[in-house]
């Protein structure tokens, strides 16, 4: 009599956005409660290609044996033939739990198919089942043996494992346990760096959709926590179906309906109270010469946060439809005494979430869902007068700020199984982001004094305001998936994708556009184009900016891969690619940037070292692409009207604005208004920013419970692109070229999008009578830099598998991250505007640019995991020991080009060379308890995280200098940021 041989080993994820057309709700919350850190009974099988949202079944039966696997939560059902030589594979499988059947044959143990996996069936002849526990090549993936199926790094979390970990609620903080993440900059928000690159160049997906940010890369849609079922953080060496990202990929599944009816709710409770710790105060000598003087004052922070969710879910018709439904309050309640010192601000957030889904089965192999998810939210801040000195509310009401953030999201996927070979997914979706920001005060300009310490407002709310602004995306996606057998087992993958999204932009300065910042100055000094005449010490900057329009960007691409296996299984080759193409348009909706077929090789290999399953080889090469922010759209080719100019302060009015003595130096032309030539704005050999990458490792199982890994990543930015003035090379070219006498085109300040480092072409007046020319400026005319990037790491890894008792997993990476861009933002300065920072913008901004980079944190251990005290009390640990950031010595430089247009924003030193900062140690610590005496329904839990309040410095001023005098800046290395103090969260949840 035949029996079943089960072996369950991981999976190779090599499909993308659109196969990921069903996530399944099952019972994986109890049945991997048992199994936390194995990421599910996830199963591989090296010959097969499966969806990042679907995974796949595959084996061996009797010859033309017919194989039905069914679904026992939703009843899905799929039948296949085996071949001549009993091979069967079912790919683009749901997830969940399946009983597999050929010639009469069941599955006594239920075959797990999880996310990106591939389960590996075999019947034969004995009566033994086998069952091998998977592995997820990534840190944190899942405990277990080794993947002979993948060659990407790449890391899966369920809801049940990270239930288990003191882990934030949020998509960032799982992201970083995984090796080769570190936190980005505090100036972005909750944001991770993957391997080097910026906080802005990741993808993030939920079900297929693309939530990613396409105006400046920073600010993802985030979804209610609660609603994720499965994350697949992918660190490096993804397959050709991901592309726009240089970083990592955050792709995740939200929860579905099952057979069987479920509800229940959670609430989760961040007190404000004695437990958690407060940042500290800075003091110092100010500019005044007066010492212990209060810099920072943080004693009056606050922070309180209540989220409760309800959900709901099952059949609507038994086997054929299932809904799941969430519903997300939540209230945040922050408060922080601003770094003017002269205003205390609340934050106040308290906008439900909600997601709704459903998925039918209407014929066996078939599946649609549709998904609704509302994220938009409102944050109210409130700003009241401050006493810095007693250091008390005066209740005075200055202003008030409302942001608004998210917006509806609406998917619909279809998956079929077209033959036992050939399965189509498609997908649509649509999504919103707001991104407005507006205040009581925005008819008042903006002013900031800065003359004797920390900028004071007098007038206005912020610096930009942003009453209309919002992205839109709408998506489509097919994939086709095809299976044959020569000279091997080999998966097909075909696909196509398509983005069309919009950003509406109506941004400026508030009181119609003004914004004065008042300073202190050295008589001498350069500032403005001129020089700052005898007697004067202080002056007044005055901005105008204003802004409006719609602005369009498209990409699509094709790609093609095969997964082949062969040599009986131990050899596994990934051949892909795919082609990019993207396209820009500005705000008379001409196209201004298009770049077609931009070709990225996706390339793999893994091998079974001695046949044995215990040690494999792994090698990638890849290239990635990232398309033209939409931001680019909105600043370069948009009519922008962006100017700056420097007069002797007098004094000051009663409403905060400056009276005014002479002018120091000229007006400073930084955007002139009006659309502009779209023939000027851009090089017209301008080519993608892309970077290669590449990986080879070695794991190895020491037994089924231990295994140790070694991997080593290589990542080169190939070229990067951003905005430049290129005055000084139209005068060179006037004059030497063309032979104008006397031409001289600086001070225009005219920018061009462009590759640093390489040739400019563009049209250009030189008002010599021949209008506009097609002029080509040389490197050596230009004298910028070529961008450069680059990331070397070397990963160790050691694992092991829970037990029933407890689980770890450890990690160390050495990393360098060096170059003269960081990339779509620039950290040092705390600037998100996607190609158009201001690394290139002049060469002199480029001297001694070349150096460690933001994300340059050299040495990063992590180590987490859980341990059963009892069969109802489990002890969680997440532990992150991170070396320091790179420090830098900035000061002024009188441009040649832009004279002090940049202040102090030069590199006096080389970068990342001024010291670093210390060594940031988090340590989590969770306590969950699941008493048998409420049927196990009920879990209670308090995490804490930074248990032991340690308040290491993160970020530090690293302005030295204030004017071209050389004068000392007085709070230079002054702390600005720090580790997050104690946070303790208290959490209740019951499930029936």
């Amino acid at each position: 009599m035949n029996t079943l041989v089960l072996r369950a080993r991981a999976g190779r994820a090599v499909s993308g956005l659109a196969a990921r057309l069903t996530g399944r709700r099952t019972l994986q919350l109890a049945v991997l409660a048992l199994v936390a850190f194995s990421a599910g009974l996830l199963a591989t099988n090296s010959a097969q290609a499966q969806s990042n949202v679907t995974g796949s079944l595959a084996g061996r039966a009797g010859p033309g044996a017919t194989v039905t696997v069914i679904n026992v939560e939703t009843g899905y059902t799929r039948t296949t033939t085996a071949s001549a030589s009993g091979a069967f594979t079912l790919t683009a499988v749901p997830t969940g739990r399946y009983r597999v059947s050929a010639t009469g044959e069941e599955s006594e143990p239920l075959v797990e198919v999880s996310l990106g996996t591939t389960s590996s069936v075999r019947f034969g002849g004995d009566a033994v089942v086998e069952l091998e526990r998977l592995e997820v090549s990534g840190l944190g993936a899942s405990f277990s043996p080794i993947d002979f199926g993948r060659t990407e790094s790449v890391a899966i979390f369920n809801a049940a494992q990270l239930d288990a970990l003191p882990v934030e609620r949020n998509t960032s903080a799982i992201a970083l346990l995984a090796a080769g993440t570190v936190p980005g900059d505090t100036a972005f928000g909750n944001l991770v760096s993957f391997g080097g690159a910026s906080v802005a160049e990741n993808a993030y997906f939920v079900d297929g959709f693309n939530l990613s940010d396409f105006r400046t890369g920073t600010n993802p849609i985030q979804l209610p926590y609660e609603a994720y079922e499965q994350f697949e953080i992918k660190s490096g060496g993804y397959s050709a179906e991901f592309g726009r990202s240089l970083g990592g990929v955050i792709n995740a599944t939200t929860r579905t309906g099952t057979n069987t009816y479920k509800a229940g709710a959670n609430v989760f409770y961040l007190p404000d109270s004695g437990l958690n710790g407060k940042t500290p105060n800075v003091y110092y000598t100010n500019q005044l010469g007066t010492p212990d003087t209060l810099w920072r004052y943080n004693g009056a922070d606050k922070r309180e946060r209540l989220e409760a969710n309800i959900w709901a879910s099952g059949p609507l018709i038994k086997d054929k439809l299932f809904f799941y439904g969430l519903y997300n309050a939540n209230e945040v309640k922050n408060q922080d005494v601003l770094n003017s010192g002269d205003r205390i601000r609340r934050q106040k957030q308290d906008d439900p979430l909600y997601l709704a889904k459903l998925t039918a089965n209407p014929f066996p192999g078939h599946t649609l869902e549709y998904t609704f998810i509302g994220t938009e939210k409102e944050s109210l801040n409130t700003d009241t007068d401050y006493d810095f000195a007693t250091h008390t509310d005066q209740g005075t009401n200055l202003s008030t700020i409302t942001t608004k953030r998210g917006g509806d999201i609406h998917i619909a996927r279809y998956i079929g199984s077209l033959t036992d070979r050939l399965t189509f997914s498609a997908l649509w979706g649509t999504g919103k982001n707001n991104l407005s920001t507006v205040g009581s005060t925005d008819l008042e300009p903006l002013v900031l004094d800065a003359r004797f310490g920390p900028a004071q407002r007098l007038s206005g709310t912020q610096a930009v305001i942003e009453p209309g602004s919002v992205d839109e995306r709408e998506v489509l996606r097919f994939d086709l998936t095809y299976g044959f057998s020569l000279l091997g087992e080999h998966q097909l993958r075909v696909g196509f994708d398509r983005e069309d999204n919009s950003s509406a932009v109506t941004t400026g300065y508030s009181g119609g556009g003004w914004y004065y910042l008042y300073m202190t100055v050295t008589p001498g000094a350069s500032l403005g184009g001129g020089t700052v005449p005898a007697g004067v010490t202080q002056v007044t900057r005055d901005r105008f900016l204003e802004n409006s329009g719609s602005f369009e960007v498209t990409s699509d691409a094709y790609y093609i891969e095969d997964n082949w296996s062969t040599l009986d299984g131990r050899l596994l080759l990934r051949l892909g690619v795919r082609s990019e193409n993207f396209e820009n348009f500005n705000a008379a909706g001409e196209s201004f940037v298009k770049m077609t077929e931009q070709i990225a090789p996706r390339l793999g290999v893994a091998y079974d070292l001695l046949g044995d399953q215990k040690t494999k080889v792994y090698a990638n090469y890849g290239r990635y692409h990232i398309p033209v922010a939409s931001n680019t759209n909105a600043r370069l080719a948009g009519g922008e009207t962006f100017t700056e100019e420097h007069y002797e302060l007098l004094g000051v009015n009663p409403d905060g604005t400056p009276i005014r003595g002479q002018q120091i130096g000229s007006l400073q032309l930084l955007s002139p208004g009006g659309i502009p030539n779209k023939d000027t704005i851009v090089d017209r050999n301008l080519d993608p920013m892309y970077q290669d990458e590449f990986i080879v490792g070695i794991d190895h199982a020491l037994n089924k419970d231990y295994r140790i890994g070694l991997r080593a990543t290589y990542r080169d930015l190939k070229s990067t692109m951003d905005d430049m003035i290129i005055d000084h090379a139209l005068t060179d070219y006037a004059q030497n070229v063309l032979g104008i006498a006397g031409a001289d085109f600086i001070g225009y300040q005219h920018y061009v999008l462009a590759n640093p480092g390489k040739s400019i072409t563009t049209l250009w007046d030189f008002e010599d009578g021949n209008g506009e020319q097609l002029v080509t400026l040389t490197p050596e005319q230009l004298k910028f830099t070529e961008g450069k990037r680059k990331y070397a790491a070397v990963e160790l890894l050691f694992e092991k598998v829970w037990d029933g008792k407890w689980a770890a997993q450890f990690s160390y990476t050495w990393s360098q991250n060096y170059g003269n861009t960081e990339g779509w933002v620039y950290s040092d300065i705390g600037q998100d505007d996607a190609g158009l920072t201001q690394q290139f913008d002049t060469p002199d901004l480029q001297r001694n640019s070349f150096g460690w980079l933001p994300n340059d944190r050299r040495h990063a251990f992590k180590l987490f995991g859980h341990y059963a005290l009892t069969s109802e009390l489990t002890l969680g640990a997440n532990f992150r020991l991170t070396s320091g950031r790179p420090l830098n010595y900035k000061g002024w430089y009188n441009d040649a080009v832009t004279g002090t247009g940049y202040g102090a924003d030069y590199y006096l030193v080389q970068r990342g060379h001024a010291g670093r900062m210390g060594w940031v140690f988090e340590q989590g610590i969770s306590l969950r308890y699941v008493p048998k005496w409420a049927g196990r329904r009920l879990a209670l839990q308090v995490d804490v995280n930074n248990l032991l309040n340690r308040r290491t410095v993160t970020q530090r001023v690293e302005i030295a200098e204030i004017d071209t005098t050389g004068t000392a800046a007085a709070d230079y290395l002054l702390p600005t940021a720090w580790q997050t103090p104690r946070r303790v969260t208290f959490s209740a949840s019951y499930g029936f």
